[in-house]
């Protein structure tokens, strides 16, 4: 039986993550929403990440609920616990890197009461760096409050993982009941396997707002040349189900785009990583894209595709590709 007496959960999983940790954390202590419940998981971290923790939660008795994994279980596993573990409809995932602006809560709150129909919403994000400066910021693209279904896999089949991060997300648990957890056999991309999923049986939201400061840094798992072919691999089946989320005709442009757009960005991968002096991850992806592609045919495309960005004609090809 659920605890009614949160408004929200704040969710965080945390690895090895010392450096920004104790910032993170104290930024969602600090919300203005007094109502809130925030657990936190340590996966077995081998820095002081638990000590800290530990130490704060002692400094601020009774605003975090602490649970350890006996065994590391990655970051979809540790937030499949968390998620069982929280109490309220509403769930908000965090990140040890990142800081909540103090209305974060409450704005994300207010969103879903809005608009209490969505599986989930993601909102807008100020960049900042290792040093917790501001780097750039994310423009509103004219994507509607309210994403159907049928909108979020026209978004997603060309341009990928829509929130782009787990930080940003509010999920509703009511759908989650439906649609299923995180696929903890996932490395890297089960946040977008999981908002495809819920995007599937429900419009999701956008919250324009822009409430936290999502750092970019380079010992982020995303960041990493090892998980670039874990992210092709995890991608392929994602993009098959979400052209399945169209229309017929739809289908046919979901189709030419991912032919000429995608799979032609996973062989500049492959040669991305050839070209930096990884080998065996080069291998590892050229064999994934012979298993799911005929090479030859990508490397055509691939070839065609540079030709037209070297005399500034590739924008002009894809759009009449997609009005074909």
């Amino acid at each position: 039986m659920r605890n009614n007496s949160f408004e929200i959960s704040v969710i965080l999983p945390v690895y090895n993550g010392s450096r920004y940790l104790k910032e993170s954390i104290y930024s969602v202590l600090q919300q203005d929403l007094n109502n809130f419940e925030f657990i936190v998981c340590d996966d077995c971290s081998t820095d002081d990440s638990l000590a800290i923790i530990k130490k704060i939660s002692y400094e601020n008795p009774g605003k975090i609920i602490i649970l350890e994994n006996e065994v590391n279980k990655g970051l979809f596993g540790t937030l499949n616990i968390l998620i069982e573990k929280s109490s309220t409809n509403l769930i908000h995932l965090w990140s040890q890197d990142d800081i909540m602006k103090p209305d974060c809560l409450t704005n994300c709150k207010l969103f879903h009461n809005r608009y209490p129909f969505i599986s989930m919403s993601y909102h807008g994000v100020e960049y900042i760096d290792n040093d917790s400066k501001q780097i750039k910021d994310i423009k509103n693209d004219g994507t509607p409050e309210i994403i159907s279904s049928h909108l979020y896999a026209n978004i997603s089949i060309r341009w990928g993982c829509i929130p782009g991060n787990i930080s940003n997300v509010t999920l509703n648990r009511f759908f989650l009941k439906k649609t299923g957890i995180f696929n903890d056999k996932m490395i890297v991309s089960g946040d977008f396997d999981l908002w495809t999923r819920l995007a599937s049986i429900s419009s999701i939201g956008k919250n324009n707002s822009t409430l936290i400061y999502l750092r970019i840094h380079q010992e982020q798992l995303s960041r990493s040349f090892k998980s670039i072919y874990l992210r092709v691999k995890e991608d392929i089946p994602i993009h098959s189900q979400i052209i399945t989320m169209l229309s017929e005709n739809d289908q046919i442009k979901a189709l030419r785009w991912w032919n000429w757009k995608t799979q032609v960005s996973y062989y500049n991968d492959y040669i991305f990583l050839k070209r930096k002096g990884l080998p065996l991850e080069a291998k590892k992806l050229h064999n994934l894209l012979q298993q799911n592609f005929n090479l030859y045919s990508l490397f055509i495309k691939w070839l065609i595709i540079r030709i037209l960005r070297l005399i500034k004609l590739e924008i002009g090809f894809y759009k009449k590709i997609l009005n074909r």
